[in-house]
């Protein structure tokens, strides 16, 4: 599965289950990928994924460095 399909697999996961529970290897891939990401296009983030972001950096905050 490429990165873009992880991604909308996530958003999907989160937007079915607002009570999912998110890996560190998710939330790091996830990261990852966002940041490569927003590095091109700084337009276009929906804003569950921005709200994705902030829970990822609150359940791990070390991933953001």
């Amino acid at each position: 599965m490429d990165s873009a399909n992880q991604i909308q697999s996530l958003v999907e996961q989160v937007e079915k289950n607002p009570e999912y529970k998110i890996s560190e290897q998710e939330a790091k891939g996830f990261l990852s990928e966002m940041k490569r990401i927003t590095r091109e296009d700084k337009t276009n983030m929906p804003p569950l994924v921005v709200i994705i972001m902030a829970y990822i950096n609150m359940l791990f905050p070390e991933l953001d460095k």
